[in-house]
């Protein structure tokens, strides 16, 4: 039913769409995943300077509209041809029926991949949020802590369930290595002296290779950790590390 509801919704409008062919650009970094969209014969059109970037496939007659927020790419989606200021080409005639199969072939995959997805953001309780900024979040989050990337230490609470849980599928992985990450280091900084906490494996000893704050960071007073987090208060902002 589903499936059958995008159909008939994307008779009536140009639908925006996931480019599915170029999901493996999502949570990127901005710049590899503009050196792919070239290699891949897509041409940058326009950038609004807000995030929203417009690029073009000649060969594909495909416009996409890439979404970057943080330097890491959000979400990309198909768009009609006139948003990269081309014009769509006239559909031969009999090709209707064609059309409405590849819609629905379309709606079908796009199904597939968001069931995929979702199974992907591996929340500890199963409660995916209904918000797809806050699961996108989760997800960059996810990966984040799951290959060992620095923490964004501006990111939303969806970021840092995310990243904890990335962090414990990565230990979990590399548990028969006898460690997690070869000393992985997590930066902490607690700003208008609020306490922060950033997700990170705390069994075993943590110290601070770096300090980045005037504030002293004092271990117990301005420091200290909870089962998977270090956490900071008191303008303390530092490095630390996993022995």
């Amino acid at each position: 039913m589903l499936a059958l509801s995008l159909l008939v919704a994307a008779s009536g409008a140009w639908a925006q769409n996931a480019a599915i062919e170029l999901s493996d650009l999502n949570y990127q970094d901005t710049s590899w995943s503009q050196g792919q969209l070239l290699n891949r014969g897509y041409r940058q059109q326009s950038n609004d300077g807000s995030g929203y970037e417009y690029w073009w496939n000649a060969d594909k007659q495909q416009c996409v509209i890439v979404h970057s927020e943080r330097n890491k790419v959000a979400s990309v989606v198909t768009s009609s041809p006139v948003d990269c200021g081309q014009q769509p080409q006239q559909n031969n005639s009999g090709s209707s029926n064609s059309n409405a199969a590849a819609a629905l072939v379309a709606a079908a995959a796009i199904l597939g991949v968001a069931a995929i997805a979702h199974k992907s953001h591996h929340h500890d309780d199963d409660n995916h949020d209904g918000d797809s900024r806050n699961e996108a979040d989760f997800e960059r989050g996810y990966r984040d802590g799951l290959y060992n990337q620095s923490y964004d230490t501006h990111s939303n609470s969806s970021y840092q369930q995310g990243y904890q849980s990335g962090v414990r599928d990565h230990d979990s992985r590399t548990s028969y290595r006898g460690y997690s990450g070869g000393n992985p280091e997590v930066t902490c900084e607690s700003k208008g002296n609020q306490r922060v906490e950033c997700p990170m494996d705390t069994a075993g000893a943590v110290r601070v290779v770096r300090q980045l704050s005037h504030s002293p960071c004092t271990e117990g007073s301005s420091w200290g950790l909870s089962k998977h987090a270090v956490w900071v208060e008191n303008g303390c902002r530092a490095v630390f590390q996993k022995n």
